[in-house]
């Protein structure tokens, strides 16, 4: 079952970059459509989480994560705008090398043979993307660390907060992350229009499901597995 949840997380990240290259194509505004796909995103969250016990320290990172989903939002639609969806979402995927280094080093885990091969690869296609050892653009660069980052901050979530719902917590994440988000709408005063408000709410929907099917197979799989 869980192996199920591995393949249904690059769906959905697949589905954001299709929308946020839609969206870039039809005219919406990144930043509305970015605020308010956290609405749905909190909403679908909150029906779905358990209610449970959420320990002070995993609800700041949660606020720290949620600043870290803004600010990835902002990057990716920037660099799917810049570079395509291909590239952008192929290096937002190949980030999961980064928890792998902790996941080896901090928690313990062994990979096989067969990872070993498959983080070498993923580490030639890095180099070689753009038929320049070396020279791979900053934009897919600072895709591949941010979310690198991320990914590594929920599999943290993951080893040390076994027993907290994961819905629970994306909830307080996406709470986090609307605030942040409409704060900075607030303070550049940009007045929302109804497409952008009604575009994000259907991106937030496969922007849940990335998270919740991640965390789901995190939970059994080996992090250099997922």
């Amino acid at each position: 079952m869980y192996y199920i949840y591995l393949i249904l997380a690059p769906l959905s990240s697949l589905a954001i970059a299709l929308l946020l290259r839609v969206f870039e194509g039809k005219g919406f505004d990144r930043r509305v459509v970015i605020a308010s796909n956290y609405i749905a995103a909190f909403l679908l969250g909150y029906f779905l989480s358990n209610q449970c016990y959420i320990p002070r320290i995993a609800y700041l990172l949660g606020i720290v994560i949620g600043l870290f989903f803004f600010i990835n939002f902002v990057f990716l639609s920037k660099t799917i705008k810049a570079l395509g969806v291909a590239s952008t979402v192929t290096f937002s995927r190949l980030s999961l090398a980064i928890p792998v280094g902790f996941s080896i080093f901090l928690w313990g885990e062994k990979p096989l043979l067969l990872e070993i091969a498959a983080l070498i690869v993923i580490v030639a296609v890095i180099l070689l993307w753009e038929d320049k050892i070396g020279k791979i653009s900053s934009g897919l660069f600072t895709v591949f660390l941010l979310f690198g980052l991320l990914d590594t901050a929920l599999k943290f979530f993951k080893v040390k907060f076994q027993y907290v719902d994961d819905s629970a917590f994306l909830v307080v994440i996406y709470v986090s992350a609307g605030v942040w988000s409409w704060g900075y709408i607030l303070f550049k005063r940009i007045k929302p229009v109804g497409k952008d408000f009604l575009g994000g709410l259907l991106l937030g929907i496969p922007n849940y499901f990335s998270s919740y099917f991640l965390l789901k197979a995190m939970k059994q799989i080996p992090g250099f597995v997922v």
